[in-house]
């Protein structure tokens, strides 16, 4: 499961919980799809394994070896561009999407 953490504290005041709720699923899948390029690919069995919680809460990585893919037990990634924390990556250079997608989804 990745965990990314975004401060919504002030958005959760304003908006209902429904409202939340849509936002944090658009942000998710939008995540899941920005930081797909960044997940290893022998096979793309670990790619195609990705889901999100219904809540949008999470992104969960569905193999018995995702683990140690995400957290770097396993050393031979064999795409390039891809490895460990494929979480960070993405965020560095997606996090303003993942926002908008969270304010579009949440139609705020």
């Amino acid at each position: 499961m990745v965990q990314i953490s975004i401060n919504l504290d002030g958005a959760k005041r304003k908006m209902s919980q429904q409202s939340r709720k849509q936002g944090q699923y658009a942000l998710a899948n939008q995540a899941m799809a920005d930081m797909n390029q960044f997940v290893p690919m022998k096979e793309s069995i670990l790619r195609n394994t990705a889901t999100i919680d219904i809540d949008g809460g999470g992104i969960n990585y569905n193999t018995p070896y995702a683990r140690k893919m995400f957290y770097m037990m396993m050393y031979n990634y064999t795409t390039p561009g891809t490895g460990p924390r494929w979480d960070n990556k993405a965020k560095t250079i997606y996090i303003n999407d993942w926002l908008n997608a969270f304010i579009k989804g949440a139609k705020w």
